[in-house]
């Protein structure tokens, strides 16, 4: 579900607690404000503000999210995308989560669960999740400035991977507010240094009591109603010969003709954006944070316990799909196309990508960087 809790990143501001004043004369350090930032979410019953969300992979027009949230697991959010002139509505009441989305006319459905263990269509307390399990987990935070911004008195600190962390390359910042201990902003910078997404959080309330009915979500007239299926949230694709997963290919599959020696053939599997009705609304496009249509194929080459995958993918933003969140890596030319490759899972293994055509391909192996190259230029 991390594409779901993707497409609902959020962060807050509010009241203050006096027993968490910081006076100007104590600078705490970057661990004590993320501390005291986890003690503040710990305390919050209901919550609600507008979100403006800016990423470079989508349109000019920043997204509107509006948001509102009461423990235990009531939620509602919507998603206004100004590009495409549409309205997400995404909402946990009492009995049921819903996601409705007017370009597919669809509303998925599920039973809400006392302790959410079973499956759900996404987490209901986005701003726990967005920050202890995707801006701060397996970061290490550092202290960059005390200032003064939009009439608030804001700590900015700097995330970076923590050692055991190293396949998280991509820097971020946050400003925390002083006075509450609540994320005002949020900028996530790709491997140039320049921005890749930017959050803003106004108009945020905390503890003002919401009532439930505020949760409450109504089928729109002519919607279709599903509920997803537990294999709507595969993660594993079937393992299948290379003559059968061509045929749930749109694009040629390319064939190295190069392999080490005694690498042989071992199995093909293929993955895709419209995989069940579930992942294919998810794909739709209609946040910022909604996954990009993709099709891909990887093939699987065995020695013994060694393992390669090369995988060959068609997708919307040809970004390539292994160093986004990975490290720079080292820019190398393969068959006269810009390429990378970059250490990845903080061990041995390498990932060598580049673009064929509308094809990108990468080769995940521990293989060293001279056999990558042999056979990444055996592709024809």
């Amino acid at each position: 579900m991390f594409l779901i809790t993707l497409t609902i990143f959020i962060s807050g501001c509010g009241e203050k607690s006096s027993a968490e004043e910081v006076t100007s004369n104590i600078q705490p350090s970057a661990e004590e404000i993320v501390s005291n930032m986890r003690i503040k979410i710990d305390s919050l019953e209901d919550y609600s503000f507008t979100m403006y969300v800016n990423s470079t992979s989508g349109g000019h027009n920043p997204e509107i999210h509006k948001v509102v949230w009461k423990r235990p697991y009531l939620m509602k959010t919507t998603i206004l995308s100004p590009d495409k002139n549409s309205e997400v509505i995404m909402a946990s009441d009492e009995d049921f989560q819903w996601i409705y989305s007017p370009e597919s006319e669809t509303v998925f459905k599920m039973e809400t669960s006392d302790n959410f263990d079973d499956l759900k269509l996404f987490e209901p307390d986005v701003y726990a999740e967005f920050l202890n399990g995707i801006i701060l987990n397996g970061r290490s935070p550092s202290l960059l400035e005390t200032k003064n911004t939009n009439g608030k008195s804001v700590y900015v600190l700097e995330l970076t991977p923590s050692e055991e962390n190293e396949s998280l390359q991509w820097k971020s910042r946050i400003w925390v507010d002083r006075e509450n201990w609540t994320l005002l902003r949020y900028e996530l910078y790709d491997n140039e240094e320049d921005v890749y997404l930017e959050i803003e959080i106004r108009d945020m309330k905390l503890n003002t009591g919401i009532p439930d009915s505020e949760f409450k979500f109504k089928i729109p007239d002519g919607a279709q109603v599903k509920v997803p299926e537990p294999e709507d949230f595969k993660n594993e694709p079937e393992k299948m010969t290379l003559e059968e997963a061509r045929q749930f290919i749109d694009f040629e599959v390319i064939i190295p003709e190069y392999l080490p020696d005694g690498y042989e053939f071992s199995y093909s599997m293929v993955s895709s954006s419209m995989d069940t009705h579930y992942s294919t609304f998810v794909h739709s496009g209609f946040s910022a944070f909604a996954g990009q249509h993709y099709e891909k194929i990887t093939l699987v080459y065995s020695k013994g316990d060694s393992e390669m995958r090369i995988t060959e993918s068609v997708s919307e933003t040809g970004l390539p799909e292994i160093q986004d969140f990975e490290s720079e890596g080292e820019y190398i030319p393969v068959n006269n196309r810009n390429g990378t490759i970059s250490p990845i899972f903080g061990g041995d293994i390498k990932a060598l990508t580049w673009q064929n055509g509308e094809l990108e391909i990468t080769i995940v192996s521990s293989l060293d960087k001279a056999e990558l190259l042999n056979i990444a230029e055996s592709f024809s």
